[in-house]
């Protein structure tokens, strides 16, 4: 019986052990399964959040194209701006060149008195726009330029891809400009020389117009949301040349204030940011709030300025010759009017320009310099051509004259 009984244990043990073997690896396989499908999980969230991520920074980066309309335009000329060229330097035909400026971050763009030509930062000339204007002009946005003929009536605005808006208009243009946001302002005078200013959405809808009285309208600008407009009108009060200044909300046409400068020459009229607005006159440059209310004002040192002007950072960059013996001096000023750097210029000065950071200086000896601003040291390029026009990228250096943009890294002195 003993000897049955422990057979049969022999038995009943060995069957639980075939039963734990069988259920085993089906256990093992589960475990497997579980492990993998954590694992698919962890990584496939690590996907997920890579592409949001890269989703918002697309957002972020594209904030001002986010409509249907505005992406569609900025997408084809993103495309357009696809290419390889020849690189520098770039020949082109004409040598009579109007304005050379970077554009769009990366691209340049020359404008010629038959041609406007956007290159790519390998010198593709990505489009070649035929004008035909007698007196053309170029005023661009982040992403758009407005070229109208000054004292004739065309208007267009182009990208990469090429014309992307026609004005119409059959009064003869004084002036108009262009905002980042895409707003358009043109100042017409009719044959009746009734004087008229006309503001443009992004899509070519007429949002406001205003009417002249006294004067004459010498510039036109917008804040750089559209949101506001600023005009300088000449006139003449008690036999004294005035410039007066008005802002306006373009959503009802309504004025916001004005303001008068006498005895004074306007050279540009800059909103140097949302709200605030820079006047720069031959003998003193004047901040003002929308309401045209007086924040800052300083003299400027010499009444004969070769260049005045504002750059994309709210830079205001003054360059004269203190006695008009050929030295030249050039002040950086922030939007504050603190004073930021001056330079004495070691010869005659053919053009200023500022990048933002950098301060480039084309000398009529073919000899650039780059500083940057607040900066001690100065980089020097040399350039093969007798050029009119010069910006620089940071420390790389373009010029353009004699149909030839040539491209230049400036070295450290």
């Amino acid at each position: 019986m003993k000897a049955e009984k422990e057979f049969k244990l022999r038995i009943r043990k060995k069957k639980i052990m075939d039963k734990i073997e069988r259920v085993n690896p089906s256990v093992e396989t589960k475990m497997n399964h579980s492990k993998k499908t954590k694992r698919f999980t962890f990584f496939g969230r690590i996907f997920l959040i890579v592409i949001f991520a890269l989703v918002l920074l697309f957002l972020i980066f594209n904030i001002n194209y986010l409509t249907p309309s505005k992406m569609k335009e900025h997408m084809s000329a993103v495309f357009s701006d696809f290419g390889s060229g020849n690189g520098f330097p770039y020949h082109f035909s004409s040598d009579k060149v109007l304005d050379f400026f970077d554009f769009s971050s990366s691209d340049k763009v020359i404008l010629t008195d038959n041609d406007l030509i956007i290159l790519n930062s390998s010198a593709d000339p990505v489009l070649s726009y035929k004008h035909s204007m007698a007196n053309p002009i170029a005023r661009y946005s982040r992403d758009r330029i407005l070229l109208f003929d000054q004292g004739s009536t065309k208007a267009v605005i182009l990208n990469q891809s090429g014309q992307v808006l026609a004005f119409p208009n059959d009064d003869k243009i004084i002036y108009a400009d262009i905002c980042d946001s895409g707003e358009s302002v043109i100042a017409t005078k009719s044959a009746g020389n009734k004087e008229e200013v006309n503001v443009y959405g992004f899509s070519g809808k007429k949002l406001m117009s205003w009417e002249k009285g006294e004067g004459y309208i010498v510039q036109s600008t917008l804040s750089a949301n559209g949101n506001i407009l600023a005009l300088a009108i000449l006139d003449t009060e008690n036999a004294v040349e005035t410039v007066n200044v008005f802002t306006f909300s373009v959503s009802n046409a309504k004025q916001r204030g004005n303001t008068k400068f006498q005895s004074s020459s306007l050279c540009g009229l800059h909103f140097i940011n949302t709200n605030d607005l820079a006047v720069l006159c031959n003998n003193k440059v004047s901040i003002l709030n929308s309401k045209c209310e007086v924040k800052k004002e300083m003299d400027l040192p010499s009444v004969e300025n070769k260049q005045l002007f504002c750059d994309r950072n709210g830079h205001i960059i003054n360059t004269y010759s203190l006695y008009n013996n050929g030295k030249y001096v050039v002040d950086v000023y922030n939007v504050g009017l603190k004073k930021l750097y001056s330079k004495e210029c070691e010869g005659e000065v053919i053009s200023v320009n500022s990048d933002g950071s950098s301060l480039v200086t084309l000398y009529n000896n073919k000899t650039v310099e780059v500083n940057m601003i607040g900066g001690k040291v100065t980089y020097m390029a040399k350039t093969t051509t007798d050029s009119a026009f010069v910006f620089s990228e940071s420390k790389t250096v373009y010029t353009c004259a004699n149909g030839t943009v040539e491209k230049i890294k400036a070295k450290k002195q």
